[in-house]
């Protein structure tokens, strides 16, 4: 088993579990139920035992799954791509407002990243947009950035 090279990998795993510990140490701490509902520390409780059992996981699958040639690296380039859209939509969303900057951003997701045709990335792009600002804005009250033409 060669884990040489791999050692950002494992020292990202180790991170991961360290936070989950870190995570269910202070969770145990509050209260996790309160009468008929979940008290402050459940949630934390859940996602730290979450966290860490998915690190774990991670952690043996990177260790057991490595052959003896070691495999080629997967390309970071689709990765890198969607964490480029993804921060542009979010610093955009003051600028051009919350649906025109997610718009833009799926948009470029889905014809850049996916390689979908240009009528479908768009209309899935307006729509998903027109559909997140209705849930966050009308029905759940969250004051979203109109940006510089109204929506």
């Amino acid at each position: 088993m060669k884990l040489r090279g791999f050692e950002g990998e494992l020292i990202l795993c180790a991170v991961f579990i360290g936070a989950g510990a870190f995570w269910v140490a202070v969770a145990a701490g509050m209260p996790l139920w309160e009468g008929f509902a979940p008290a402050s520390g459940f949630l934390p409780l859940l996602y730290g035992v979450l966290l860490t059992v998915l690190a774990v996981a991670a952690t043996l699958a990177d260790v057991l799954g490595r052959g003896e040639a070691g495999e080629a690296r997967a390309p970071v380039r689709r990765p890198a791509t969607v964490l480029l859209a993804l921060a542009a939509g979010v610093a955009g969303i003051e600028t051009a407002g919350f649906f025109a900057s997610m718009a833009l951003a799926m948009l470029f997701l889905f014809r850049v990243a996916e390689r979908l045709p240009i009528v479908g990335s768009v209309a899935a792009a307006m729509g998903v947009s027109a559909g997140l600002t209705l849930v966050f804005r009308s029905w759940l009250g969250v004051p979203l950035p109109a940006g510089p033409w109204g929506f």
